[in-house]
C-alpha cells in the first residue's frame, strides 16, 4: 500500500459525515518520511455469513480482470540511462538537496530516465543526485537503484501499473484481513486467522459504509497468475521489500471496510492469495471484489453539444409526448446514468415543465426527472480565453471541461453528502465540497487515500485510488472505484468521478506528467496547472 498524502476518500466510521486529512503535500522533510506503520491486531472480529449476489466466478473475472502490468508494455531502449524507485516516494527536487517542495516523485517499481549519468554532490544524499528528465534531481539511495536488473526491481516493476491503464490494478473490500510479508505455513495461517472467524465470513458494516459496497460481489475471487516464484521461495521472501521485515509474518491488519489493490491473484497451499503492489499477500477469501464501474461522460463536438439533460438515477425515465389532455408516456426512455441532448427554453404544460429532445422532435423530458449540463455563458474571472478549464456544479452534479468557451467533455460526479458548504462549517465536518477557484496543486497517477488526518491510515483507507488531482488538499478531484453513482452526493468532501472519466480528465488537465513521473507538482519549471472552478449550481 503506497501513501502519498491522504485524502477525503471516504466518510469516518464514527462520524457519518466524514473527516479529512490537512496533509498539504510532499515537502521536503515531513513527507520524506511517510510510510506504513504497523496496525496491531485489534480483538476478535464479529462474523456474520457472507451472502450471494448471484454473480458468478467467470462474471466477475471478466469484471476485475487485469490490465497489462507495465512490463508487459516495454520501456523503449532509447540509451538513456534511468534511476529506478525500488522503496517508496523517491522524490524529485529542483535543486540537488532535501529542500523546497517536491517537483514530484517516482513510483515504486517504476524507472524515469537521466540527463545524465554522473551524479552531483548534494546534502542529505551522500552517494549523490542525479538529474532527472525532463527536469530536478533524485537521490541514489535506499529507495533508487540505477540497477534495472535489481531483483526486486525487476519483481516491484513485473506488478507497476501500465501508465496509460484506466485501472491500475484489481480492487477488493477488506473484511478484516491479514496482510503476509510472506506466504504464512497451514499452522502460522491458523494462528493468525483466528479471529477473523471463518474464510468468507463477514460483518455488515453500519451506514456510513454503504456507498463503499455497491459494486461488491461474493464471487469468489479466481487465480489469474501462477504463484510468483521471483517473489517468493516456498514461503521466503527472495527480494526486498523496504524497510519491512519479512521475520514479522502479519505486516499490517486491513480493517473491515478498507479496500486494497493487487496486482495478482495466484493459488498456493490450496488457497488463493492476492499480491500487492508492494509484494505483500492477502487471503483472497478474506475480501470481496470490487466490479468494475463503466459509467463514463461524453466527448462534446461533432454533433453532440451542450445543453444535456442527465437521468442520474438507477432507474430509466420515461419519455413524453404532447396530447390534447397534456402529455402522454412514449414507449422507451432515458436509459440510466446517460444524457440526452435537448432544446431550451423549456416547454410548460400544465404546472409541468418540460425539455424537447434535439434528435427527437416533439418528444420530451419532464424537467423533474433530469439533471442538465448547460454551457457557461462568459469565461470565468482568472481563466485567459483559450485556456483549459473545469466548471464543478455540486447540485445538479454536473462536471464540465472547457478549452477557452467551448465545452469538450460533460459528465457527472458525485460531490461530499453534505451538500452546498455553510460559511463557518468546516468541510471535512460537514461532508461539504468547498466553493472557489482552485488551480490543480498536486496530480498524482494512483495513492492511497484516507480520512484520517495525521500519520500513516490505521482505521480506513482505500489504496492506489487512481487518477488524483488536489485542488486544495484535502480536497480532490479523485477516481471513486467502490462506486457508480455519480451525480449524487457521495464523498467525504472531494470531487468523485468515474474511473474513466478520472482517466481522460487526468491526462486532458494541464501539467501532462513526464515519463516515470508517479506524481508532479505544478510550477517550478513544470508549467501552469489546469484551475477547477467550484460553485453550487
Amino acid at each position: 500500500m503506497i501513501v502519498a498524502f491522504v485524502g477525503c476518500a471516504g466518510a469516518s466510521p464514527d462520524r457519518s459525515a466524514g473527516a479529512g486529512p490537512v496533509s498539504p503535500g510532499p515537502g521536503a522533510t515531513g513527507m520524506e518520511a511517510a510510510r506504513e506503520a504497523q496496525v496491531l491486531p485489534q480483538g476478535s472480529t464479529p462474523v456474520a455469513p457472507a451472502n450471494s449476489d448471484g454473480t458468478s466466478a467467470a462474471e466477475v473475472a471478466l469484471q476485475v480482470s487485469p490490465e497489462a502490468p507495465l512490463s508487459e508494455k516495454a520501456v523503449a531502449d532509447d540509451g538513456r540511462p534511468r534511476l529506478a524507485a525500488i522503496d517508496h516516494f523517491a522524490y524529485i527536487y529542483r535543486k540537488p538537496a532535501r529542500e523546497g517542495l517536491a517537483l514530484g516523485y517516482i513510483r515504486l517499481g517504476t524507472s524515469v530516465p537521466l540527463l545524465s549519468d554522473q551524479p552531483v554532490q548534494g546534502a542529505g544524499c551522500p552517494r549523490g543526485f542525479y538529474r532527472v528528465a525532463p527536469r530536478g534531481y533524485a537521490c541514489l539511495d535506499y529507495r533508487t537503484t540505477l540497477d534495472l536488473q535489481d531483483p526486486t526491481y525487476v519483481a516491484l516493476s513485473r506488478r507497476a501499473p501500465d501508465p496509460d491503464a484506466v485501472w491500475p490494478y484489481q480492487y477488493a473490500f477488506s473484511n478484516g484481513a491479514p496482510m503476509y510479508s510472506r506466504l504464512p505455513t497451514l499452522e502460522e495461517q491458523e494462528k493468525a486467522e483466528q479471529r477473523f472467524g471463518p474464510p468468507g465470513s463477514f460483518v455488515q458494516l453500519a451506514e456510513w459504509s454503504r456507498g463503499h459496497e455497491e459494486l461488491l460481489t461474493t464471487a469468489p475471487i479466481a487465480a489469474s497468475h501462477p504463484a510468483p516464484e521471483d517473489v517468493f521461495d516456498g514461503h521466503r521472501r527472495k527480494v526486498g521489500s523496504g524497510l519491512r521485515n519479512p521475520k514479522t509474518l502479519v505486516w499490517r491488519v486491513i480493517p473491515n471496510g478498507s479496500m486494497l489493490a493487487y496486482a495478482e491473484a495466484f493459488e498456493a497451499l490450496g488457497r488463493v492469495w492476492l499480491l500487492t503492489p508492494d509484494l505483500m499477500v492477502v487471503p483472497a477469501d478474506r475480501v470481496r471484489a470490487v466490479k468494475r464501474s463503466q459509467f463514463k461522460g461524453v466527448t462534446l463536438g461533432q454533433g453532440l453539444e451542450l445543453p444535456l439533460a442527465w437521468n442520474r438515477t438507477h432507474d430509466p425515465k420515461p419519455k413524453y409526448r404532447r396530447s390534447e389532455e397534456g402529455v402522454v408516456r412514449e414507449a422507451g426512455g432515458v436509459s440510466a446514468k446517460s444524457p440526452v441532448a435537448i432544446l431550451e427554453p423549456r416547454v410548460t404544460i400544465g404546472k409541468r415543465a418540460f425539455f424537447e429532445l434535439r434528435d427527437e422532435p416533439g418528444v420530451l423530458v419532464d424537467e423533474a426527472d433530469v439533471t442538465v449540463s448547460r454551457t457557461r455563458p462568459e469565461l470565468p474571472r482568472g481563466v485567459s480565453p483559450g485556456s483549459k478549464w473545469i466548471e464543478v456544479k455540486i447540485l445538479p452534479g454536473t462536471l464540465t471541461a472547457y478549452e477557452g468557451n467551448r465545452p469538450v467533455y460533460a459528465t457527472l460526479f458525485s460531490p461530499g453528502k453534505g451538500g452546498v458548504p455553510v460559511p463557518g462549517h468546516d468541510h471535512t465536518r460537514y461532508a461539504t465540497t468547498a466553493t472557489g477557484f482552485f488551480p490543480v496543486e498536486w496530480k498524482e497517477r494512483a495513492a492511497t487515500m484516507s480520512n484520517e488526518k495525521y500519520g500513516e491510515p490505521k482505521v480506513l483507507w482505500f489504496t492506489d485510488v487512481p487518477a488524483i488531482q488536489y485542488l486544495k488538499a484535502p480536497l480532490a478531484l479523485h477516481v471513486a472505484y467502490w462506486h457508480e453513482d455519480f451525480g449524487n452526493p457521495k464523498s467525504a468532501e472531494c470531487v468523485n468521478v468515474s474511473a474513466l472519466d478520472g482517466h481522460w480528465l487526468f491526462g486532458w488537465t494541464d501539467p501532462a506528467l513526464p515519463e516515470g513521473w508517479g506524481a508532479m507538482r505544478p510550477g517550478g519549471g513544470n508549467g501552469p496547472s489546469t484551475p477547477v472552478i467550484v460553485s453550487a449550481m
